[in-house]
């Protein structure tokens, strides 16, 4: 008898026992109500500065005369840009390399032009217009017997990227308390203050998904913000 007693104390000890941890557990979730989302902004925006690097190069055995050449080239270069609008302040001369055939112990091309020298120019520039119609003629270069050895870009970037911040998290964070909103009515509960937020960067994506970003003057500004809002 006094056996049965004790197994029925402890089995009633562990019920109790289980009870507890059980409200323990319901108290720790329901303490901590709130609701984690996330907010999506986008923003269409144009790009205001545009970069081009153009490269020449000239060959031969009298260094003046090829320095005279690739000088000539530049100054076609710089003309031709300067027809299609763009300003002389914004055009840079580029970095200017000389390699002297005879001077590398290595180089066995004996039939080769001694000396080889390459430069060019540097374009940046707010003339969008202006650098999409130089684009579009390089041609005429080519007629004038100019030949481009490079032309990295143009590149099209977004400068004002600070301004448009602040409209563009704004409009991310509205969205996230709009999904809190429904996640709320959805469970009979209100939404309460902002526990966490963390912005995500904001990214700058091209229009087109085909081209690369810097290539295209249309871009898109988009930004994700995570928010944790209390559950009341």
């Amino acid at each position: 008898m006094t056996k049965i007693v004790e197994v029925g104390v402890l089995g009633l000890a562990i019920v109790a026992g289980g009870y507890l941890l059980g409200n323990q557990i319901a108290s720790i979730k329901t303490a901590d109500r709130s609701v984690q989302v996330r907010g999506a902004a986008e923003l269409p925006v144009v790009a205001d500065l545009a970069t081009w690097a153009l490269g020449v190069s000239a060959s031969g055995e009298d260094l003046s005369v090829v320095q005279q050449q690739l000088a000539g080239d530049i100054g076609k270069i710089r003309a031709f840009l300067a027809k299609h609008g763009v300003k002389a302040e914004d055009i840079e001369a580029g970095s200017l390399s000389v390699s002297d055939a005879r001077a590398n112990q290595y180089n066995n091309n004996a039939s080769g032009p001694r000396f080889v020298v390459n430069g060019g120019v540097t374009v940046r520039t707010a003339n969008l217009a202006g650098i999409q119609k130089a684009k579009d003629s390089l041609d005429e270069l080519l007629g004038q017997g100019v030949v481009l050895t490079n032309s990295y870009g143009p590149n099209y970037a977004f400068t004002k990227l600070n301004e448009a911040k602040l409209d563009l998290v704004s409009r991310a964070t509205a969205e996230a308390y709009k999904s809190a909103e429904q996640f709320a009515k959805d469970s009979g509960a209100v939404v309460g203050g902002i526990r966490r937020a963390r912005q995500g960067s904001v990214e700058v994506l091209g229009r087109d998904s085909f081209v690369g970003e810097s290539e295209q003057v249309n871009k898109v500004l988009r930004v994700v913000t995570t928010v944790d809002y209390d559950i009341r």
